[in-house]
């Protein structure tokens, strides 16, 4: 399996059963900002209301996972809500760089809030980022 399906298959598998989230590549199914706050939720579901989410606030989804992101995290936004909602798509590789940053912090947790271990999420989002970027 290339190294870019199974990212794909692993960002599913972490936002499945998520309204409005069918990620099917790396670029426009994280546009909406749902994906980002399903996989922040996932991982810590005190974090954000996914419920309360509306699928066509681009601008403030993508703003709130950047937000949370920043404030929980320390992952700094490659961008802002509103540019995402202007883009047709974000770019790739900000995107991939970007999800490497939740690599870095999962995997220094042990365990999420669900009992799940977070970096069987994560291993695969450096070596595909460096594999994107050659």
């Amino acid at each position: 399996m290339k190294l870019h399906s199974a990212f794909k298959a692993l960002c599913c598998k972490q936002t499945q059963g998520y309204r409005g989230v069918h990620v099917t590549n790396l670029t426009s199914s994280w546009r909406s900002g749902l994906a980002l706050c399903a996989l922040i939720h996932r991982q810590m579901p005190e974090l954000i209301d996914y419920n309360s989410l509306n699928e066509e606030d681009v601008a403030g989804n993508n703003q709130l996972a950047f937000d949370v992101a920043e404030r929980k995290f320390g992952i700094q936004p490659v961008t802002t809500g509103k540019e995402m909602a202007v883009e047709a798509e974000p770019d790739k590789l900000l995107m991939v760089f970007y999800l490497s940053k939740f690599y870095e912090v999962f995997r220094k947790s042990a365990v999420n809030n669900n009992g799940q271990d977070p970096s069987y999420f994560c291993h695969y989002l450096l070596p595909v980022f460096f594999f994107l970027s050659t």
